[in-house]
């Protein structure tokens, strides 16, 4: 759980107000880092684990016949696990992310996001940990250890000048990428701006 004591913190290390911080951490996971059981909020890309797979040498086309649902070349959310409710959806995203550690780790944990704050595991060197299961097995700790990567990761993309103007189409594009606003993720995020701010 993330204490206000926390979430003042973070607030008075980037400049920015307290509410911005809570908006970006609501409308990023719903709000949760972890899952009833436990385990923490992922979301699998089966489009980066493509990339990947490239990268690391393995033939990602053939790989993409045999596991379709797992691993294709163009962004989908068709494959995100499903379920009538968050938990389920979640105990199915685990499911493919274990499959996909099955058929090359490096390239899951890199094509994975984790936490409330939906931190890519590609990002992993560039907020200075060694690898992208280094900076998973540190945000599945704690949702305080959440937070401080998210701090860092807005300091080092060159975001925290966003936050603190409240541009939030300008933050959405570099956070979530150029699909932000199909999403809605600027328009949902001056509105729990506005929730907290209040």
């Amino acid at each position: 759980m993330i204490t206000e004591k926390l979430y003042e913190e973070i607030a008075k290390d980037l400049g920015v107000e307290v509410a911005v911080v809570k908006a970006v951490h609501e409308v990023e996971a719903a709000g949760k880092a972890f899952n009833e059981n436990g385990t923490i909020v992922i979301l699998f890309e089966g489009h980066k684990f493509y990339q990947f797979l490239e990268d690391n040498g393995k033939d990602a086309k053939a790989l993409s016949n045999e596991y379709p649902t797992l691993i294709y070349k163009v962004w989908t959310r068709k494959h995100y696990g499903k379920g009538d409710t968050f938990e389920q959806r979640q105990i199915e995203e685990h499911k493919r992310f274990r499959k996909a550690l099955e058929i090359d780790a490096d390239a899951a944990f890199r094509a994975t996001s984790f936490g409330a704050f939906q931190i890519m595991g590609f990002n992993a060197k560039s907020l200075g940990f060694k690898n992208a299961s280094d900076l998973y097995y540190y945000l599945k700790s704690s949702e305080a250890n959440q937070l401080k990567v998210f701090g860092i990761f807005c300091q080092v993309n060159n975001l925290v000048r966003h936050l603190r103007s409240k541009n939030w189409a300008a933050f959405a594009r570099g956070y979530n990428g150029s699909g932000y606003a199909a999403n809605k993720y600027d328009v949902k995020l001056a509105k729990a701006y506005n929730k907290f701010s209040k």
